[in-house]
């Protein structure tokens, strides 16, 4: 793979990520109007506090080789994904017991 070519992909990998971190922003503030306004105003302040530290960590990943900002970059995917899917966890399982309670 030419130089072009990662570095190609190393913008592609940014800007999916981007553009996932930008859908989960707004989800969370369309959730967020739905609860209390205390809530929502640590959650909101968990979320830019999230947006920062992702915003830093693409800064630094793109001071790096482009052959280190791709491995970097899919190993910062991973740890998304991950978190991602520990928080649909946590969904599944309180909708589950809500669904129980109902019952």
């Amino acid at each position: 793979m030419s130089s072009a070519e990662v570095k190609a992909k190393l913008k592609e990998t940014a800007k999916s990520i981007k553009e996932l971190l930008d859908a989960t922003v707004k989800m969370a503030h369309k959730q967020l109007s739905t609860t209390t306004p205390k809530v929502a105003s640590m959650l909101d302040n968990l979320i830019k506090e999230a947006t920062k530290v992702m915003s830093d960590t693409l800064k630094a990943i793109d001071k790096r080789t482009a052959p280190e900002q791709l491995e970097l970059l899919k190993v910062y995917r991973d740890f998304i994904d991950k978190q991602r899917e520990l928080v649909q966890r946590k969904i599944d399982a309180i909708e589950k017991n809500e669904t129980k309670k109902k019952e």
